[in-house]
């Protein structure tokens, strides 16, 4: 993928160079990120992708609900920068799932989306969990290396 086709995704937008970077990388080594995308082009999600060294410890990605407007809903995703390539494409892919989940649903604040995700998932922390965003991170890893079985990741991170 070339940054010319970046500019033409509608739902997934960068904003910095580290995520163009992310999404460019993801985009041409995964099958499961580009399914995502897909689908995620179908919906009313405006997605704003960037990085951050500002995430707390052991916090690989975030996505946050930012506002419902026009009849889009903006989320924020967030990578935490300071990873190397592969994880940050496999960070994103689960927090694009998340997105996903959320384009499913009729939610469009962020107390229904509070409510979406202690109904599909578990409170972990401070943050809600899906088993579906960890089969798509851990499928996304093995795309990366090459593999077709599972594997447990290297580094566990909290999303």
């Amino acid at each position: 993928m070339s940054y010319l086709l970046i500019a033409v995704l509608f739902s997934v937008r960068p904003v910095d160079p580290t995520a163009v970077e992310t999404l460019d990388l993801a985009v041409n080594r995964s099958a499961v990120v580009r399914l995502l995308i897909d689908e995620l082009e179908r919906s009313n999600l405006i997605i704003h992708l960037l990085s951050s060294l500002e995430l707390p410890q052991g916090i690989g990605g975030t996505t946050r609900f930012v506002t419902s407007r026009g009849g889009y809903r903006y989320l924020r995703i967030t990578i935490a920068a300071q990873l190397p390539r592969d994880l940050r494409v496999a960070i994103l892919a689960h927090e694009l799932q998340h997105a996903r989940e959320m384009a499913e649903s009729s939610a469009d604040n962020a107390v229904a989306l509070i409510e979406l995700f202690a109904t599909i998932g578990r409170r972990n922390g401070g943050f809600f969990e899906t088993e579906a965003a960890i089969r798509v991170e851990r499928s996304v890893r093995m795309e990366l290396r090459g593999r077709s079985s599972p594997a447990e990741p290297a580094v566990k991170f909290r999303h």
